[in-house]
C-alpha cells in the first residue's frame, strides 16, 4: 500500500472498517493501518468519505498524549482510504472483558483515570470523541492505556451530519436531542467503566432501540459486582448533563479508589497510653463523641486509680530497698 506499507494480518474489524497490522518498509517499523470501508458510494459521496477520513486523522494527529493513539499518515485512492497509526500490542478492553471476565475495581479505576486524561487532552484541543467504548480502549502489556478510533470525532462545531455511535454507550442527550459536548464523552466513559466492572453495559437490552430508550427513562441495571468505582459510575451516568460529574470530580473519585481499593478509607486512630494499662485506641475527635454516662465511666476511673496505686506501691518498694 502506497509503496511502503505491507499489510501482514487482520487485527480487528468494526462498523467503520477494519484494522491491519502492517510493516512500514521505509521507516522499518510495525504500524496499524485502519482501512476505512464505505462501499458503493457515488463520486460525490466518495469525496465526502475522503473528507471524513482526513478529519479523523486530523482529530487524532493534533493530540500529543500518551493515552491517545498516534497517527502517522493518511493514504487515499478512489474508493479506498487508510489511516496509518501507531501499533499498540495487547488486547482491547472489550477482548479482556470477553475473555477474562469483569475487571477488578482497582484496575478499572486505573484504566478510567487514563481514559479521563486522554479525554481531557482531547476536549482541551476542541475534539470530541463521540464513541468511547471498550472496543476503542487498548491495553498494552506494559500497562499503558490507549484511547483509539476517532472515526466519528468532531473538531469544534463540525458536525458528522448523522447520528453515529454505539447505542449501549451513547449519552441520552445526544441520542434524544442531538446535543454533544464534553459531558457526552463522560457519559460514555461511565458506561464503559460499568461494562468494565460488570461485564455488560448499564442498559443491556435485546435491541438497539430498547437500549436507547432505557438510557432515556431507566436507571442503570443494579450491579452484580458492587464496589467503590460504582460511585464514580453513578456520577458519570447522571442523566442531566449539567449535573453530571465533571472530569475533575471523576478523577478525584478514581484516585480515591486507587488509594483505598477495598472501599472507604480506614478511620485514623490515636493511641492513648494509660499508666499501668494496655494501649487504648480512641477516635481522633473525642469531643465530637457522646460523653460516657456515670456508670459507663466508672470502669475507666477504677482502672486508672488501680494503676496509680500500683505505681505508688512500686515506688515505695524501691525506696525501702
Amino acid at each position: 500500500m502506497a509503496g511502503r506499507y505491507r499489510l501482514t494480518d487482520l487485527a480487528g474489524t468494526g462498523g467503520m472498517g477494519r484494522v491491519w497490522r502492517a510493516y512500514d518498509e521505509l521507516l522499518d517499523r510495525t504500524v496499524a493501518v485502519k482501512e476505512v470501508l464505505r462501499p458503493g458510494l457515488s463520486p460525490g459521496d466518495e469525496a465526502e468519505a475522503h473528507r471524513l477520513t482526513v478529519r479523523e486523522a486530523r482529530s487524532a494527529a493534533r493530540l500529543d498524549h500518551p493515552n491517545v493513539v498516534r497517527v502517522f499518515d493518511v493514504v487515499w485512492t478512489p474508493g479506498r482510504s487508510w489511516i496509518v497509526m501507531e501499533f499498540v500490542p495487547g488486547r482491547s478492553l472489550h477482548e479482556v472483558i470477553a475473555q477474562d471476565g469483569p475487571v477488578a475495581h482497582a484496575e478499572a479505576a486505573r484504566i478510567g483515570r487514563a481514559l479521563l486524561a486522554a479525554l481531557s487532552a482531547a476536549h482541551a484541543a476542541g475534539v470530541l470523541h463521540h464513541d468511547v467504548k471498550p472496543r476503542n480502549v487498548l491495553l498494552a502489556p506494559d500497562g499503558r492505556v490507549v484511547l483509539t478510533d476517532f472515526g466519528i470525532a468532531t473538531i469544534g462545531t463540525d458536525p458528522t451530519g448523522t447520528l453515529v455511535g454505539t447505542p449501549a454507550f451513547l449519552a441520552p442527550e445526544r441520542a434524544g436531542r442531538g446535543v454533544a459536548g464534553p459531558a457526552t464523552d463522560l457519559w460514555s466513559l461511565g458506561a464503559t467503566l460499568y461494562a468494565t466492572v460488570e461485564g455488560r453495559p448499564p442498559f443491556d437490552r435485546p435491541t438497539p432501540a430498547g437500549t436507547l430508550l432505557a438510557a432515556q427513562i431507566d436507571e442503570p441495571d443494579p450491579p452484580h459486582r458492587p464496589g467503590p468505582v460504582h460511585e464514580v459510575i453513578a456520577g458519570l451516568l447522571t442523566r442531566d448533563p449539567v449535573a453530571r460529574w465533571t472530569a475533575a470530580r471523576a478523577r478525584d473519585g478514581l484516585e480515591a479508589v486507587l488509594r483505598h481499593p477495598t472501599g472507604a478509607p480506614p478511620r485514623r486512630e490515636v493511641i492513648r497510653f494509660v499508666a499501668g494499662a494496655a494501649a487504648v485506641p480512641v477516635s481522633p475527635a473525642p469531643a465530637a463523641r457522646k460523653r460516657p454516662g456515670l456508670l459507663t465511666g466508672w470502669p475507666v476511673i477504677i482502672g486508672t486509680a488501680v494503676a496509680g496505686i500500683g505505681m505508688l506501691v512500686a515506688s515505695a518498694v524501691l525506696l525501702l530497698a
